[in-house]
């Protein structure tokens, strides 16, 4: 590795601790105006936020520093040659390596993981889930990521060695019927893996849904309500699916702790995402997104091989060895996107907002709606401006009361 890699590895890992440390100087600070602004909040929401901070400031850093120690140890080589055997071809040397690559880091993230999405959450008497249930996910995802990506790694490879100067156009333009693919089924085959879900279009909510859905002209759309009950005390709700696979998903803690009007605010939401179109704009977004991302992992990674001088055992973009340098590279720049995707997001987000309130003409539900979810999920009114532009998806809760309450209907 010559001094430029080595020096830039250096000064990214120097100015992504800066990073941690402002998050935190920041979000602690915001904690303490908080705490004047809003006394009825919980000193137990508090220390939830500062302990969920740790989680993401050692998974933040994991994030890059695990797949660098797989390069520059050598592992990542080493695991490629075994998986090469004598002249496996390009599929099964893939199946092998990416079988090999998760199991090393499932068993590396697992204690963090146990840590923040079971301990963590039982201490704060945020969850229902079992020792059992929470092992019951973890093999479930580890499996279908393992079966997922073992299957198709083969592909991405063979495009870079056959056509290494135009791999990433290729790549990039299949992305888009990929992301779309993938939103059809997910909701069909993929969901119902973890949870079960159960139609409650005949009930008498559901019918209740169905009258919101008929105004909107999206009858068509199903209404579902998944058993997260099981697993969490929290409540969520969310849009899915394209064509025939479209519907909305209302957890049945959402059903069961919220008022028959908040609940049809909460589904308001949801059909705002399906009236703006979001669905599919996310897949062409993300499409074109996914066009330039790889362009950059192809520059970058090629950059990096050039200035390696060899010490992460290969030299080639081809070799199934340089999974983890994409996947670091694939992290760096994603990380870089953060503020742009979020702020696209809350955007959507914000007219799904107005939808509801249009739909549902009750602002008084829109806002006791965000109250109780806040409480439940023992969430802060708002993070720090740093941390909102990078990480939030949504606006904050603070903002969309206020948005609730200044909105003005509009005359149709």
């Amino acid at each position: 590795m010559n001094k430029k890699l080595a020096l830039s590895i250096g000064i990214f890992f120097i100015l992504l601790i800066l990073f941690i440390a402002v998050i935190f100087i920041s979000e602690y600070r915001n904690m303490n105006k908080l705490k004047m602004e809003y006394i009825s909040i919980l000193e137990m929401a508090y220390d939830y936020r500062k302990s969920r901070l740790k989680i993401w400031a050692i998974n933040l850093i994991l994030k890059f520093l695990f797949p660098l120690l797989f390069l520059t140890t050598g592992l990542s080589k080493r695991i490629g040659v075994f998986a090469e055997g004598n002249g496996r071809g390009l599929f099964l040397t893939g199946f092998l390596y990416v079988i090999i690559f998760f199991a090393i880091d499932l068993l590396f993230s697992l204690p963090i993981s146990f840590y923040g999405e079971f301990i963590l959450k039982h201490r704060y008497d945020l969850s229902n889930q079992s020792i059992l249930r929470w092992l019951e996910l973890v093999l479930k995802n580890f499996t279908l990521n393992i079966l997922i990506f073992s299957l198709i790694i083969w592909f991405p490879y063979y495009l870079i060695y056959k056509h290494p100067n135009r791999w990433w156009l290729y790549l990039g333009l299949l992305s888009i019927p990929v992301i779309a693919f993938i939103t059809f089924i997910s909701p069909m085959y993929i969901d119902p893996i973890f949870n079960k879900y159960t139609s409650i279009k005949d009930e008498e909510l559901g019918k209740e849904i169905q009258k919101l859905l008929q105004k909107a002209n999206i009858e068509e759309a199903q209404i579902y309500k998944v058993d997260k009950s099981r697993d969490t005390k929290e409540m969520n709700a969310y849009m899915t699916g394209i064509f025939k696979s479209k519907r909305i998903v209302l957890w049945d803690t959402t059903i069961k702790k919220l008022e028959k009007d908040e609940i049809l605010s909460v589904t308001a939401h949801e059909i705002g995402h399906y009236i703006k179109g979001h669905i599919w704009k996310s897949i062409i977004l993300g499409g074109l997104f996914s066009i330039f991302l790889i362009y950059l992992i192809y520059r970058t990674s090629n950059w990096v091989l050039i200035n390696s001088n060899g010490i992460f055992g290969f030299s080639r973009l081809y070799d199934i060895a340089s999974l983890p340098l994409i996947l670091l590279i694939l992290n760096f720049y994603l990380f870089l996107a953060n503020p742009i995707m979020n702020l696209i997001s809350r955007h959507m987000e914000r007219e799904a907002d107005m939808i509801e309130i249009e739909l549902t003409k009750n602002k008084e539900a829109a806002i006791s709606t965000m109250l109780k979810l806040n409480e439940s999920n023992l969430s802060i009114p708002r993070p720090s401006k740093i941390y909102e532009v990078w990480y939030y998806t949504h606006p904050t809760t603070e903002d969309r009361i206020k948005f609730f309450e200044d909105y003005q209907y509009s005359n149709r």
